[in-house]
């Protein structure tokens, strides 16, 4: 295996694992009492388009909107190296740092969910696009002074993934 550590990060965050921190890191991301769930973060939406040309059309509305492309996983080939079968799934890592600086100064533990992201991925069903609801986000890490911020970047990613599977 090439890359343990990337390996078990992956699998962390695709199982929805939480490591625990410690008590006064915890309180940053504590936003709600611990009789109620957590607001639900993921989205997604079926393409009409193959799996390439979503990707294609992925890659093309992000980069048409000036935003940092910093990395494109595809999870099918780390599994290959790995040994491994896994359909076909490619994460975007993506960003623009005017719109989520913002957020992580009014909640630094936000970097934890920042840059955004939006997986590709091919299933029996066809293929699907998933990312993250900003503003449900924003409710759980109590960040209620920055409503136009997480509004714009909630219609980025839309239009984004409009594009993409549209």
């Amino acid at each position: 295996m090439k890359h343990p550590l990337a390996l078990a990060a992956l699998t962390l965050a695709l199982t929805g694992a939480c490591i625990s921190a410690p008590e006064e890191e915890a309180k940053v991301a504590e936003t709600y009492g611990t009789d109620q769930p957590a607001p639900q973060m993921n989205l997604s939406t079926d393409s009409a388009n193959s799996f390439d040309v979503t990707e294609a059309r992925l890659r093309q509305a992000i980069e048409s909107r000036g935003l940092t492309l910093f990395k494109v996983v595809d999870h099918a080939q780390g599994a290959q190296e790995a040994g491994l079968k896994l359909s076909s799934s490619t994460l975007f890592i993506f960003a623009n740092p005017e719109a989520g600086t913002p957020l992580m100064q009014a909640n630094p533990a936000m970097g934890i969910e920042l840059p955004m992201k939006i997986l590709v991925i091919e299933t029996d069903n066809g293929v699907q696009v998933l990312w993250k609801d900003v503003p449900a986000m924003a409710e759980r890490y109590a960040i209620t002074d920055k409503g136009q911020v997480v509004q714009k970047v909630a219609q980025t990613l839309q239009a984004i993934v409009d594009e993409a599977s549209q």
